[in-house]
C-alpha cells in the first residue's frame, strides 16, 4: 500500500512539473537554463518582456533576455542605495523573483495589511500580492526623485490608473493621486540615471531625455503631463488628474471611477 501511494505521489508530481514547464515558453526555459543555469521565474516568463513578445529565432531572443536582465541589473544598481526596507521582504523577493523588490513593493501594507508572524507566512502573503497584480493586470512602474522620494505608476492593462509619491526607506505613501504628488515636489522627477532632470525647482517641464519641452512655467505644474523616465525602459506619462493609491481592509463593491483589487489576507488596494 505504501509503494502504491509512493508511486501515485511520485506521479503526481512529474505532473505537475511538466504542467508548470509548459506554462512558460520552452525557448524561454531553455535559454535561462543555459545563460544562468536555473529555471525562469513566474515574472520571466512572460514573454511581454521580450520586444513585447515577438522575436524572429533563438539567438534574438537569447540577446532579448540579455537585456533584459541587464536592464534589471542595471536598475537595481542605480537603485538600491536609496531604496530600502524590511530585509524579510527583501530575502523574499530575491528568492523567489531574483530581483530587489521595487519601492512599492516594500511598503508593508501590501502584505496582509502589514501583519505576519513568521517568514513562510510572509512569502505566502507575497506571492498573494504578485499573483493578484498579475490577475488583474496591474503592473507597477518607478522612478527616483531625489535621496527622500520616488515616484510610484499603476498601470492596468498598459494604461496609468494611478500615482503616488513614496518615501525611499519602507515606501511609505507621502502623497497620492496628481494634484498631491505635484504638491509635495513630485514633479521633480528625475530619471534613474540621476542626470536627465523632468522638472527643475518647479520650472521647466522638460522630457526624459532632457530635450523636448513638455510644459514652461510653474503655473502649468498643476495640470500639466509629465513624462518619466522607467529605469532604463522606455519613458511613460504621468498626468496631474491621475488617481491616488491607497490601503483598505476587506473588499466592497466599486463604485464610479474606484478600481479595488485584493492585496494578500485580509488587505486590498484602492485606486481613486
Amino acid at each position: 500500500m505504501k509503494k502504491a501511494l509512493s508511486i501515485f505521489v511520485l506521479a503526481f508530481l512529474l505532473f505537475g512539473s511538466t504542467l508548470s514547464a509548459q506554462s512558460c515558453d520552452p525557448w524561454i526555459v531553455s535559454i535561462y537554463k543555459s545563460l544562468y543555469q536555473r529555471a525562469p521565474s513566474d515574472q520571466e516568463c512572460n514573454i511581454k518582456n521580450y520586444n513585447n513578445g515577438s522575436w524572429n529565432s533563438y539567438q534574438q531572443l537569447t540577446d532579448l533576455i540579455k537585456n533584459y536582465q541587464n536592464s534589471l541589473k542595471s536598475s537595481s544598481t542605480t537603485s538600491s542605495a536609496n531604496i530600502t526596507g524590511d530585509p524579510w521582504i527583501t530575502s523574499i523577493y530575491k528568492e523567489l523573483y531574483y530581483r530587489q523588490p521595487n519601492s512599492w513593493e516594500y511598503n508593508i501594507k501590501n502584505y496582509n495589511n502589514g501583519s505576519w508572524s513568521s517568514y513562510q507566512q510572509l512569502k505566502n502573503y507575497i506571492i498573494q500580492f504578485q499573483k493578484s497584480l498579475k490577475d488583474n493586470g496591474i503592473t507597477i512602474k518607478t522612478a527616483i526623485v531625489n535621496s527622500e522620494n520616488n515616484l510610484v505608476v499603476f498601470q492596468k492593462n498598459g494604461v496609468n490608473i494611478a500615482v503616488n509619491l513614496l518615501s525611499n526607506k519602507g515606501g511609505n505613501v507621502v502623497a497620492a493621486g496628481g494634484l498631491n504628488v505635484i504638491a509635495a515636489g513630485g514633479g521633480n522627477v528625475v530619471s534613474a540615471g540621476g542626470a536627465n532632470v523632468v522638472a527643475a525647482g518647479g520650472g521647466n517641464v522638460i522630457a526624459a531625455g532632457g530635450g523636448n519641452v513638455i510644459s514652461a512655467g510653474g503655473g502649468n505644474l498643476t495640470s500639466g503631463r509629465y513624462r518619466v523616465q522607467n529605469n532604463g525602459s522606455p519613458s511613460f506619462m504621468v498626468s496631474s488628474n491621475l488617481a491616488g493609491a491607497s490601503f483598505g481592509s476587506g473588499y466592497s463593491v466599486q463604485s464610479g471611477n474606484t478600481v479595488q483589487i485584493t492585496t494578500s489576507g485580509n488587505g486590498t488596494l484602492v485606486f481613486k
